[in-house]
């Protein structure tokens, strides 16, 4: 899929209670999380986002920031703003607490992206699926907006209401996101 066809969304407007402390800034081989992740989105997509709490900071990468609508709804807001701001067909969201992230997958789910599709969703041999590293037709804007204003705000139960979702097997590795500092490996911290 053409870059053009393709906005970024970093989702970085949570709090990090149970890592302590704003994670996007933690360090993981030199540099900060947030940074690891936007070095791999920024390749695939011609445009980048950055979802934040408001008020808060951008962390200095060169994106655009939007506001979470409703704020401390998690990251189902962040993904209503990312589909409100976007201007391309196909919304690549993406935590911004997964440093082992690569760009080959953020590639192969984008390969997947067809139209007609709702979401392309990564699946990892445990069974897993990860909407929170997924591709979403900017179309889903509505079922997004019903599903916050509802306050149903798992991104498992969005895809429950969306009609298309087809399922990408990737390896577990570049999906580990980071909690805790304890899931850091201490060679990496």
């Amino acid at each position: 899929m053409e870059k053009e066809s393709v906005t970024g969304l970093i989702l970085a407007g949570g709090t990090g209670r149970r890592f302590g402390s704003d994670k996007a800034r933690a360090v993981v081989a030199g540099r900060p999380m947030i940074e690891r992740v936007y070095r791999v989105v920024a390749p695939v997509a011609g445009t980048v986002l950055l979802s934040v709490r408001p008020g808060q900071e951008d962390y200095g990468l060169p994106v655009r920031r939007v506001e979470d609508p409703v704020e401390g709804a998690g990251p189902l807001a962040g993904l209503l703003a990312g589909l409100e701001a976007a201007e391309t067909p196909w919304l690549l969201a993406v935590a911004c607490d997964l440093p082992f992230l690569s760009e080959d997958i953020l590639r192969t789910l984008l390969a997947a992206c067809r139209p007609g599709l709702d979401a392309v969703v990564p699946r990892t041999p445990d069974g897993r699926l990860h909407p929170l590293c997924a591709a979403y037709a900017t179309t889903v804007r509505p079922v997004v907006a019903e599903q916050l204003a509802a306050g149903r705000r798992a991104l498992h139960a969005l895809l429950d209401r969306l009609g298309a979702v087809r399922l990408v097997d990737v390896p577990a590795a570049p999906l580990r996101n980071i909690n805790r500092p304890d899931d850091l490996p201490t060679d990496l911290r």
